[in-house]
């Protein structure tokens, strides 16, 4: 079976999202690197019926998109909640979803502790997906890039290490030999 990681603390913002909003469906964007959940987005539903299904509120998933794109991580999936069901996608779950690259965590709020678990969903399968929970989240954590003026202060550090370093030498370097001609 294959798996994702994600970050305990994202996994908690994702419980208490879905908390916050009882007995609605919460729902958002799940991003980070490779298949470790690093970060959450937490979207409005917009769903006629949000105790039942979930829609993603179309202006502020472009905002998450955005903002994904702006930390430099990528976009790996969606999350929503079952309020009063287990953590299995339903059959609205399976028609909406669109692309089968993406993971769908559900967190079902059906007993006391919230249960997390994920799937790959395509038109013709369901794929269930192990759920690694990760306490040390710096190992894992994703960094923003390094600005333009983070890259120029290493480049220059590095090359004054080097002049440092060539200085040095030079300067424990023992003095010439004196060479006197043959009479």
């Amino acid at each position: 079976m294959a798996s994702i990681h994600i970050t305990y603390e994202t996994a908690r913002q994702i419980a208490d999202h879905a908390k916050t909003v009882y007995p609605e469906e919460a729902c958002g964007l799940i991003a980070g690197a490779g298949s470790i959940i690093t970060h959450a987005f937490p979207v409005t539903n917009v769903a006629e019926n949000c105790h039942l299904t979930f829609q993603l509120d179309p202006n502020e998933q472009l905002q998450a998109l955005k903002e994904i794109d702006h930390i430099g991580i990528d976009w790996i999936g969606v999350y929503h909640s079952h309020p009063q069901s287990s953590p299995i996608p339903s059959q609205s779950d399976i028609k909406g979803s669109r692309d089968p690259k993406l993971i769908h965590l559900i967190v079902s709020l059906k007993s006391n502790k919230p249960k997390l678990k994920a799937w790959k969903i395509s038109e013709f399968e369901v794929l269930p997906l192990e759920v690694l929970f990760d306490t040390e989240s710096e190992q894992n954590t994703v960094h923003e890039p390094l600005s333009n003026s983070q890259k120029t202060a290493i480049i220059i550090a590095s090359l004054l290490s080097v002049m440092l370093m060539l200085a040095i030498s030079l300067s424990l370097l023992p003095p010439a030999p004196i060479i006197t001609p043959a009479p």
